[in-house]
């Protein structure tokens, strides 16, 4: 452990007791701008497959197989980028890959616009995911390490913010280049590319963590930063700490690190299978093509109103009371939905009463579940671990998540073509229900601490 984490929360006073200032909100934007990306990627799929699968090229994504392979193309590359490239964020610094992961983005949305077949895009959207596992890991990392202690949460819940702002930009997009024919959905990636080369050019701004400086034995450069960011500077020690993988797994990391990996697991089982296959869902319950596709945008704004509550809550509540909240709402709202999917006829949306419920119940789930995990995920990886693998530990988790989006993706075609579209919704149901027991009896709560006052040993 170095001399700045033994040594408690008064070692980075200066960053934890400081007023939120311009710097804390432009390292925020810039950093929160990848998952907007991210939001705006996994989305845009969702309505470019209602595309794609009528192209004779990229027929396969047409099946169930191809359309959850398709759909997690670019999760399964989060799972390995979130991982690996977290371990060499804390190995080289903060910034180190804050820039090359835009670019990485940049070149495979381009390629995606040009893919001539369905294994082609899989392939090009798979090494996007790298890129975007990435910036999971390091843009949360970065904004943590910046901001005052007593604001912290709000500054990282801003991640899940993006993300469904981003979200709902897709649909928005998606809804009004519907028209253009065929080739639509090329120009609904490219358009991505546009906010990704803004946000490369300004990012090279950004300073590296005073924290991860620090950790590294360059007390002087951390000092620096510091009076950078607020100012003035602490009094910082110049040990240095190893960066170990296996410190997720000690004694001390152990109860977070498997908290952190499969409370996002069960999360994202549930929300990525809802939140890619919404224009579908809504399809089966009997909304028209187009109608599918702007009801998934006014969902997506919902989420932005419960991403909004969870800022304004997640430092006052705490993060264990938001993330409990959050579980719960998916595991009623989706419970609800299996069983109107499962007695009501396939135009379910016409039927009065029906309809209005199956709305009430969507609109639910999308304001707790990013009133929940879907903000706090940003927050718990980063106040669970030490600076010396904390960018690690988010990539952990994220990695650990996308096996339960990969599962979600891949599962719920095949259960809804076997069984139909209630049990597709049930097994979500239940795995917010697993969620928000490991939440009661897993999650510490750690509001209102300094980053080393809640990992020092």
């Amino acid at each position: 452990m170095s001399s700045s984490e033994m040594k408690g929360s008064s070692v980075f006073g200066t960053l934890d007791d400081a007023p939120p200032n311009r710097t804390h909100f432009r390292i925020t934007a810039l950093s929160v701008a990848g998952t907007f990306l991210d939001g705006y990627d996994i989305s845009i799929i969702g309505v470019a497959l209602t595309i794609i699968t009528a192209i004779s090229a990229f027929s396969y994504a047409s099946t169930p197989l191809g359309k959850g392979l398709m759909a997690a193309s670019t999760i399964i590359g989060m799972l390995f980028g979130a991982l690996s490239i977290g371990y060499v964020t804390d190995l080289r610094g903060r910034k180190f890959m804050y820039m090359w992961d835009m670019v990485i983005f940049i070149i495979f949305t381009a390629l995606i616009t040009v893919s001539f077949n369905f294994w082609s895009l899989f392939i090009f959207r798979l090494i996007l995911g790298l890129a975007i596992g990435a910036d999971y890991a390091i843009g949360a990392t970065i904004i943590s390490e910046f901001s005052p202690k007593k604001s912290r949460g709000k500054f990282l819940a801003s991640d899940g913010l993006s993300w469904w702002v981003g979200a709902a930009f897709a649909y928005t997009v998606g809804y009004l280049l519907l028209p253009f024919g065929v080739n639509s959905w090329r120009w609904m990636f490219a358009i991505g590319i546009i906010p990704a080369v803004v946000v490369l050019v300004l990012r090279r701004k950004v300073p590296e963590s005073a924290r991860w400086l620090a950790n590294q034995g360059n007390a002087s450069k951390a000092k620096e930063i510091e009076k950078q960011v607020v100012g003035k500077s602490d009094d910082l020690g110049s040990s240095k700490q190893k960066v170990s993988f296996l410190t997720l797994f000690s004694k001390r990391y152990i109860k977070n690190t498997v908290y952190f990996g499969t409370a996002w697991f069960f999360y994202d089982v549930a929300f990525y299978g809802i939140g890619i296959f919404t224009p579908t869902i809504l399809a089966l319950l009997g909304l028209t093509h187009s109608l599918s596709i702007l009801g998934s945008a006014v969902f997506s704004s919902i989420a932005i109103i419960g991403s909004v509550m969870c800022i304004l809550t997640v430092d006052r509540w705490g993060r264990k009371p938001v993330t409990v909240l959050g579980f719960s709402g998916m595991f009623i709202s989706l419970l609800i939905l299996a069983f109107i999917a499962a007695r009501t006829p396939k135009d379910a949306f016409a039927v009065g009463i029906t309809g209005v419920l199956i709305a009430s119940m969507y609109i639910l789930f999308e304001l707790t579940q990013s009133w929940g995990m879907g903000s706090t995920d940003f927050v718990y990886g980063q106040e669970l671990f030490p600076t010396s693998i904390r960018a690690t530990g988010q990539g952990w988790g994220t990695s650990i998540s996308r096996i339960g989006a990969i599962l979600g993706l891949t599962t719920f075609p095949t259960i809804v073509t076997l069984y139909g579209l209630g049990y597709g919704l049930l097994f979500f149901a239940i795995a917010g229900l697993i969620g928000m027991m490991l939440t009661i009896f897993l999650a510490p709560e750690t509001k209102n601490k300094s980053l080393e006052e809640l990992t020092e040993r």
